[in-house]
């Protein structure tokens, strides 16, 4: 075999090696992001079944449907569901009322004037 010829041989086998080892990261990678969506999609399902159960507790407890429909649409998930019901009654001097933001205070009201 000339000289030539091995260099090619090696030319080829470095290339080969580079491409198998390329695909083999992207595999990983594209394993690594599907594992990351999937890791999404569980924690916005959970984000959901966290809305629906307090939708449910908040008909429950002030039975205005269109208002807990808003608060819960509406509301970050964070806010403790008991504070809908003071907050539905409008007890701006309470509490939870006190400790909302400036925002979420806007969307309480709103939700309150629109359900009525």
């Amino acid at each position: 075999m000339s000289f030539g010829a091995k260099i090619f041989g090696w030319f080829v086998g470095i290339v080969m090696a580079a491409v198998v080892t390329s695909s083999a990261a992207l595999s990983q990678q594209s394993l690594q992001q599907l594992e990351s969506a999937r890791q999404f999609e569980q924690a916005l399902a959970a984000v959901e079944a966290i809305k629906r159960r307090k939708h449910v507790q908040c008909v429950i407890a002030i039975a205005n449907r269109a208002l807990c429909e808003c608060l819960t649409r509406k509301l970050p998930v964070n806010i403790y569901f008991r504070s809908y019901a003071a907050i539905a009654n409008q007890e701006k001097e309470g509490p939870e009322y006190g400790q909302l933001s400036a925002a979420d205070k806007k969307i309480v009201d709103q939700c309150v004037s629109d359900s009525r």
